[in-house]
């Protein structure tokens, strides 16, 4: 038995020592430059393992320990997405913890996992070069500020899977081994359950399928595309369903197509597309701004499309994955920052086809000798990332959270928010409660409170929907109960988000509420374009806000 164990050990280990032996120089520089990346994107995000979270992040993060301690989706909280949000930041609570640095660790890695699945995606698509290329332009894209790069959205989960997806789609592509094709429709099924827009990343993985049967130069029988299509949609229906039935099996079915369905129909038919298109071309110019290099070279790849020489598969792929990763921003014409992560991906494959391109052309019909281009085009590319950032070091290597977060964010009170859990923190007990009047569900996550009421994202209640009257007393009702030490009341309309018609009995009832029994113990004073003022306790009573954006701190009487 022993003598077994150690004999398979010993051809493991010759088999690993047999498979670097045969790497060509090529290989293992770009192995080389691999690790080197992963230790970069390393030493850039620990950098921001502290950076404060934004709304929809603390809101993710504390559905996902609310799932833990074995809250129903949908009827204990809701959020506008399928149930595989919600258990994937489970998982991610469950492995990492439930605290901000725990949670940017998690997803730090989450980057480093992509990257490398876009490394070996593009290197058994094309070659590794195109595959350093393409794991680097997706490494350094995915920091950009003003897409939320140093964030935990959720938008990093659909990318994670469809990453998943397309290795195994790369690999079914090698092999033609049918198993591939489950995997990759778990894996593709798993981006739709995270977030609505990967519905697209389930369609991208479809097309692929199809236009490789009717591209290839060896034809196949008709049969063969039915297996692979019905293989690969029956595994993303097949894992969609299980987290539907999970949330049947615990009675908020009706709650869940509410929340998935009727609510995302008004909120994709609010935005007219003249005013999305002004969002798009702001958006875009702010997220391209100091990263317009690495944009620019993957849109080469376009042109380069129509250059022979490149299998017509590949062509199509990297056209309907780059479009189909464009579409998941377009849902109701918001195109907000964060979205834009779902794109990165598809940039980088284009990235990496736009080097295989050019390697093509130059080497076949030039006749360069390919290992002299392959350097010297490598070499430029790593000279441009160096540049790129030496130039931002100040943001990648010393990044000051407030100028961060207002750059991104513009006054929405998130550093304000740390602040405010950090004084509750010191001065409450575990068992003392506490509510929210603003959309900063943050602080939930932050205190290891939970809110009194399953609305934890006020603005909810304020929302120009039939039902938001009923949730408004339905919110009272909870916070009465609960009659919680501490209430935050923002007054900021970002994070109130009150809309028109809207019925006011809310701050009607917290008006009244507070006086009674609540005492000011902490404001904070956060004027336009300077930093916030912070007072606590008896120094309350002498200070007035200069403008009209606060937060107020009250404990109970």
């Amino acid at each position: 038995m022993v003598t077994a164990t150690i004999n398979k050990t010993n051809s493991f280990s010759e088999k690993i020592k047999s498979y670097f032996k045969n790497l060509s120089t090529e290989e293992k520089l770009c192995y080389g430059l691999l690790v080197v990346l992963l230790i970069l994107i390393y030493t850039i995000r620990s950098k921001f393992e502290s950076i404060p979270f934004e709304r929809d992040e603390g809101a993710y993060a504390y559905y996902g320990k609310l799932l833990l301690e074995g809250k129903i989706p949908y009827k204990d909280f809701y959020e506008q997405k399928f149930p595989g949000l919600f258990y994937f930041y489970g998982m991610m609570v469950a492995l990492f913890g439930d605290t901000a640095e725990g949670l940017h660790f998690g997803f730090m890695l989450l980057n480093m996992l992509v990257t490398t699945l876009l490394f070996f995606t593009a290197k058994l698509l094309f070659n590794p070069i195109a595959a350093i290329i393409t794991a680097t332009t997706y490494a350094i894209l995915s920091l950009t500020p003003n897409l939320s790069g140093f964030t935990i959205q959720a938008e990093n989960a659909v990318v994670l899977f469809a990453c998943i997806g397309l290795l195994f789609y790369s690999l079914a592509r090698k092999t033609e081994k049918l198993k591939y094709y489950v995997f990759m429709g778990l894996a593709m099924g798993m981006a739709f359950m995270s977030k609505t827009s990967g519905i697209f990343m389930v369609a991208a993985g479809g097309l692929v399928i199809i236009t490789d049967h009717y591209f290839t130069s060896n034809k196949k029988p008709f049969k063969n595309l039915f297996y692979k299509a019905a293989i690969y949609s029956v595994s993303a229906i097949a894992i969609s369903l299980l987290f539907i039935l999970l949330v049947v099996f615990k009675g908020a079915y009706a709650e869940m197509l509410f929340w998935t369905i009727e609510i995302p129909k008004k909120y994709v038919s609010t935005m007219p597309f003249s005013e999305g298109k002004k969002y798009l071309e702001y958006t875009y110019n702010a997220i391209t701004e100091n990263y317009k290099l690495y944009w620019q070279h993957a849109y080469l790849a376009i042109p380069f499309l129509f250059v022979k020489g490149i299998d017509l598969r590949l062509k199509i792929f990297g056209i309907v994955f780059a479009a189909f990763s464009f579409l998941t921003i377009v849902p109701g014409y918001y195109f907000y920052g964060h979205y834009w992560i779902q794109t990165i991906p598809g940039l980088a494959i284009l990235s990496g086809i736009t080097y295989f391109a050019l390697h093509n052309l130059i080497t076949k019909r030039l006749k360069l000798i390919p290992n002299a281009f392959n350097f010297i085009y490598l070499g430029i590319f790593m000279v441009i990332t160096l540049i790129h950032l030496n130039k931002n070091k100040s943001y990648y290597f010393h990044p000051n959270y407030d100028r961060i977060m207002r750059a991104v964010y513009g006054n929405n009170p998130f550093p304000e928010s740390v602040e405010i859990a950090k004084y509750i923190n010191r001065n409450a007990k575990p068992e003392d409660g506490l509510v929210i009047i603003g959309s900063e569900p943050q602080i939930y996550f932050y205190t290891k409170k939970k809110c009194p009421s399953r609305h934890a994202y006020f603005s909810a209640i304020v929302n120009n929907i039939p039902e938001h009257k009923e949730w408004q007393r339905e919110f009272v009702d909870a916070v009465e109960k609960a009659s919680p030490r501490y209430v935050v009341f923002f007054n900021h309309p970002i994070s109130l988000l009150v809309q028109a018609n809207t019925d006011k009995f809310v701050f009607e009832w917290f008006n009244k509420y507070v006086t009674e029994n609540y005492k000011t113990v902490g404001l904070v004073d956060m004027p336009d374009n300077t930093l916030p003022t912070y007072v606590w306790d008896s120094l309350v009573n002498t200070y007035k806000p200069t403008g009209p954006n606060y937060a107020v701190v009250f404990e109970k009487k």
